[in-house]
């Protein structure tokens, strides 16, 4: 900052010198750049006093509780800053200007400086006093600005992970509800393959607990174990359809973003229907919007179906919401046919090819 103020003061010295320097060339045509040199030295007396004037305005901030005690430090200490720049500009101008040669003495040509510069010195100091402040107000807001953007951004994974813990034993304990229901109707086989299933489950949250974005084939593997469990549930009651866009399986999604939904879909719509139940899972790209869709063929919003106010939906949408904000987020709406359409729509973001997995849950 130092730098800088010393840097503006020069280059606004030098752009007052030059109308003086070119006044008094068009009066008397030679010497142009002892003219310019000639109205440069009280700025170059300035840049002398610079440091010890800058430690001053750092002692005694134009600022804070005691503004007013400061200011009247600051406007005494600028007439003696005043009279100093003068006393360093005399004797480089009676060299300059041979006083000794023109029969003016030392004193008389000191006396004449200060009350011809005394006045300009001092509003000097004053312009030199209001940029200090002005870059010192700036920085201070740039700062501030920069740490309510961390704040916010903080604030924000805290919540995230606030949500993502919510949803984490609200997706235990409806597995484990369904491994339940195998047990009491004493279908043990498919009771341990369920609960083989709810270990690689289990074993992938706890791996990314710390992500917020992974993959969408990572993703797309969770569902598909779960999925995998309620088909052992309900048997040939559930069918199910992953249909993925190729194109779309290295975008990056939140981390059990469709597990919920897939969940509700069942929950909702095949377990409330008396005969078979398709569940559709696919994912489309749409320019740089990556589109998610979980469908059923159950009774719908209207005939008492889904919601959208469960903790899983609820989370799903808020999480979206914090990550990413709009115009992206979470919509269920009636199907012509029957059934419920999940709608998710997020920023497509690729994985890099050659990224690895701990890369790809360092972007959380």
């Amino acid at each position: 900052m130092t730098l800088r103020i010393w840097a503006l003061g020069m280059a606004a010295g030098t752009l007052g010198a030059l109308p003086h320097a070119l006044r008094a060339y068009a009066q008397e045509p030679r010497d142009f750049l002892f003219k310019l040199a000639l109205e440069l030295v009280p700025y170059s007396a300035w840049a002398l006093l610079g440091p010890l004037v800058l430690a001053v305005f750092r002692r005694v901030p134009p600022e804070g509780p005691r503004l007013g005690r400061n200011l009247g430090i600051l406007l005494v200490a600028g007439a003696g800053f005043a009279q100093l720049h003068v006393f360093l500009l005399a004797p480089v101008m009676a060299e300059l200007q041979q006083w000794s040669s023109r029969g003016v003495s030392f004193t008389t040509g000191l006396w004449e400086l200060l009350l011809g510069r005394g006045a300009v010195g001092y509003f000097e100091y004053l312009l030199f006093l209001a940029a200090w402040a002005a870059l010192r107000s700036a920085r201070r807001a740039r700062e501030r600005e920069l740490a309510e953007s961390r704040l916010a951004v903080q604030l924000a994974e805290t919540r995230l992970r606030a949500l993502r813990a919510q949803l984490d034993p609200h997706f235990l304990f409806n597995t484990l509800n369904a491994v339940t229901g195998l047990v009491r109707q004493h279908r043990n086989p498919e009771a341990v393959e369920a609960l083989v299933e709810l270990g690689h489950l289990l074993r992938a949250s706890l791996e990314g607990r710390g992500d917020h974005e992974v993959p969408l084939e990572d993703e797309l593997e969770l569902v598909r174990r779960y999925l995998g469990i309620e088909q052992l549930r309900f048997g040939g009651r559930l069918a199910v359809h992953l249909e993925p866009e190729p194109g779309t399986l290295r975008a990056l999604v939140p981390s059990l973003i469709l597990q919920p939904l897939v969940e509700n879909a069942i929950k909702h719509g095949t377990a409330r229907r008396v005969g078979r139940g398709h569940i559709l899972v696919r994912s489309v790209r749409e320019g740089r919007v990556l589109r998610l869709e979980v469908r059923d063929d159950g009774p719908g919003l209207r005939a008492g179906g889904a919601g959208g106010t469960g903790i899983g939906v609820a989370n799903t949408r808020d999480r979206i919401r914090e990550r990413y904000g709009a115009p992206y987020g979470l919509t269920l709406e009636d199907l012509p046919e029957g059934g419920v359409l999940a709608r998710v729509e997020l920023p497509y973001v690729e994985a890099r090819a050659d990224m690895r997995d701990e890369e790809v849950r360092s972007r959380a």
